[in-house]
């Protein structure tokens, strides 16, 4: 049995109208399969959008029925890039009807209260949530950042979960958001690896090779750097989900309810997994998908890629030009590239012959096989394990850029 507030009960019965009472009908149903006590009040909600009509008549009840995000809510990327379109287009192609049914879903986004961000790495551009703070996100890799990384509390929720508690405004307290579920469960021990010329992609590796060992218990790693950059965290938590169903990890003293081993483990001795290079080379192998030389394609930012990141892919192509045959994507937010625009550093990557496009998820949605791509290289785990149609190629985004300019792979292979 699930206790609700006055305040839910009213919204369970239609007092504030009929599209809140769908979405606590929902989540009451949730909470009971789940045996949850109860709802807790949502600080923010990050909503899936894709590209499908199916979509539209839902979204129509549900502004019908008085729609209206109850707390502070983001947009996943949707699947189209407005100032690249003809160039770029979506997995569905690049027609005027998909154009008009991506501009249809983004204004009822809107109309409901959305936050038009269109990105995936929403929580650092002011979705930014503190420890112990309740979310509903779609898109794993931010769920897997925000448990970790923050200390925020969230389940890897469903599209209809997510505007379901944005709408309401309320989660169904079970999985992540209970202590005992949080602790660490596997000990991986990376006391073996020098981390001192580690690269962004090898970060990647490591933790591809972890989810697959770990499936969906809870790692700790011992052994790593006590200085992990927003990047170099970013880059683990992204494929935990990917080979494994990890839903949190857990490195002692960056992990904000992890200062130690022993409160990260809840005391208990754990199951200890020794990892090495071998490991992370065995993953390189995996991600790859070819070993070819020739490719057609660079695609980076899955996730989406931080001010940092543009900078130095800006000053790393600064006078140098994309191989004639080759193209690169660099995937961001719109957040990221206004600022990436007045800091000329777009115009360093369309001068290079790249296209720095927003909008566009870099895994599924990416549409660079219906532009002709066959063998595409990218620094993400990932994109590589997600993208549709096309082989992959994976190293560090240097290894990826140095590609981009000769028009052959001299990356790991």
């Amino acid at each position: 049995m699930v206790f609700l507030t006055k305040e839910e009960e009213r919204m369970l019965n239609g007092e504030y109208g009929a599209a809140t009472q769908e979405a606590m009908g929902i989540l009451v149903k949730i909470a009971e399969a789940y045996d949850a006590e109860r709802l807790l009040p949502a600080k923010s909600a990050h909503v899936a959008a894709g590209l499908f009509p199916e979509e539209i008549e839902w979204y129509e009840r549900l502004l019908q029925g008085g729609a209206s995000f109850r707390c502070f809510t983001t947009r996943h990327p949707w699947g189209i890039d407005y100032e690249h379109f003809e160039e770029v287009g979506t997995v569905y192609g690049n027609t005027p009807e998909i154009k008009q049914i991506a501009e249809m879903l983004f204004s009822y986004s809107l109309k409901m209260g959305a936050v038009p961000m269109g990105t995936c790495i929403q929580y650092l551009l002011g979705d930014f949530l503190m420890r112990g703070d309740t979310f509903s996100w779609t898109g794993s890799s931010g769920v897997v950042f925000a448990n970790s990384v923050l200390g925020a509390r969230g389940n890897m929720d469903g599209a209809v979960t997510n505007y379901c508690v944005a709408i309401t405004g309320r989660i169904p307290e079970y999985g992540m958001l209970l202590d005992e579920n949080r602790r660490a469960q596997v000990l991986i021990d990376c006391s073996r690896i020098d981390f001192d010329q580690f690269t962004d992609a090898d970060y990647g590796a490591l933790a591809f090779h972890v989810g697959k060992v770990v499936g969906n218990e809870i790692p700790v790693f011992v052994g790593m750097p006590k200085k992990l950059t927003l990047e170099q965290l970013r880059a683990i938590a992204s494929p935990l989900h990917v080979s494994g169903a990890v839903p949190m990890f857990h490195i002692p003293g960056i992990t904000p309810e992890a200062p130690s081993l022993e409160v990260a483990s809840g005391g208990e001795k754990l199951e200890k997994v020794q990892v090495d290079m071998n490991d992370v080379k065995a993953a390189y192998d995996e991600i790859a998908t070819t070993g070819e030389e020739k490719l057609d394609m660079v695609c980076i930012g899955c996730p989406h890629l931080t001010y940092t990141e543009i900078r130095e892919i800006a000053e790393f192509l600064d006078g140098k030009k994309v191989h004639p045959d080759v193209k690169l994507w660099v995937g961001t937010s719109y957040q990221v590239k206004v600022v990436a625009d007045r800091a000329g550093w777009t115009e360093k990557i369309e001068n290079a012959g790249g296209l720095l496009v927003t909008n566009i998820c870099m895994g599924p949605g990416n549409p660079c096989a219906a532009r002709g791509a066959r063998i595409v290289a990218t620094n993400s785990p990932r994109s590589a394990y997600y993208t549709p149609k096309v082989e992959h190629l994976f190293g560090s985004t240097r290894e990826c850029l140095e590609a981009a300019i000769s028009g052959r792979w001299r990356g790991k292979r």
